[in-house]
Parts: structure tokens; C-alpha cells; sequence
């Protein structure tokens, strides 16, 4: 599958997909749809589940000024690169398990989006890891099937919940 980049200056750019058919990227009418609620310009990025990185690589399209992609699949951080080198893109990209990175991360980033593997779990672990650590500023965004359940923890809010066919997106606040 081709993707490309919807909007900024990269709008147009074609990158390549994850070779792995359980790798699902996000759909250009999501992201468009993402990047025209939040500001990301002059904004740090981070994406977990990253995949192709085809949302990192969108957001520093759109003007953000960091950009950290992470995920554990070794063709995923490879097709990552790959497409990071294709844009000439500072995109930094990172080989670790979620909870690992988030664990261990120092920085607050001011915008991060997940799209974990449908119906496993990881949205309810990732919101619990982030209501304890203190890792985003602004957003947290969530791309999820829309029938997988959670709770959300005391401390975070939900600002919007878009949906789109199966999947939602949530977009959530710190309280």
C-alpha cells in the first residue's frame, strides 16, 4: 500500500507501508481529520505503535519541531527510517516497547498519538501508564476499534471523540 502525506510541506510525498499484513496504517482521512483539531505547529510529536511513521512524518510536514517515532517491530523501525530518509525528515525513531520507552522517557512532549494493535489491551495500559508519568502536555490521542473497551483514569479528560466507520479517536486531556 502507497501512503502519502495530506498536508505541509511534504503534502503529496508518497511513503512506504509496513510489509507485514497485520500492520494497519492510518487511514489519510484520520489523519487529516487529526490535524485539522489539534495545532501542530511549533509542536514536539511523539507516536508510539508507529508502523510506516506516516503520522510523525505528516506532523513534521505540518510544522512540528520534534518528532519521535516509536515501535518494537524491527520492520516497522526499518520502513520508518526508510521513510523518514525519503523526506529527508529529522525524524528520530526508536526500536522499544512502549511501556519501556514511556517508562523511561525524560521529555514532555507537547502532542502524542497511539494506534496500537486493535483489541489487545495496550489502549487500556497506555492510559493507565500515562496518568501516572507525566510524558504529554497537551493531547494524548488514541486511535482505537471502536468496540474495545476502557476507563478512563481519574486524572486524564476526554476533550473529542471522533469516529470513523470501526475505529475511534479519542483525544484526551490531562485534568
Amino acid at each position: 500500500m502507497i501512503l502519502r502525506i495530506t498536508g505541509g510541506s511534504a503534502k503529496g510525498r508518497e511513503l512506504a507501508s509496513v510489509p507485514d499484513k497485520r500492520v494497519r496504517p492510518t487511514q489519510s482521512l484520520v489523519r487529516q481529520s487529526i490535524f485539522n483539531i489539534i495545532e501542530i505547529h511549533e509542536k514536539s510529536f511523539l507516536e508510539l505503535f508507529c508502523g510506516s511513521a506516516v503520522v510523525s512524518l505528516e506532523a513534521l510536514s505540518r510544522g512540528a519541531t520534534r518528532a519521535v517515532a516509536v515501535d518494537i517491530s524491527l520492520e516497522a523501525v526499518r520502513t520508518a527510517r526508510r521513510n523518514a530518509q525519503t523526506l529527508s525528515s529529522a525524524l528520530i525513531v526508536k526500536r522499544k516497547d512502549f511501556r519501556r520507552f514511556l517508562f523511561s522517557c525524560e521529555e514532555v512532549f507537547d502532542i502524542i498519538f497511539a494506534d496500537p494493535p486493535y483489541n489487545r489491551g495496550f489502549v487500556q495500559e497506555l492510559l493507565r501508564i500515562v496518568a501516572q508519568r507525566n510524558v504529554f502536555k497537551e493531547f494524548l490521542i488514541i486511535q482505537k476499534d471502536k468496540r474495545e473497551e476502557y476507563s478512563l483514569p481519574e486524572q486524564l479528560m476526554f476533550v473529542d471523540i471522533k469516529k470513523y466507520g470501526d475505529t475511534e479517536v479519542l483525544f484526551i486531556k490531562r485534568c
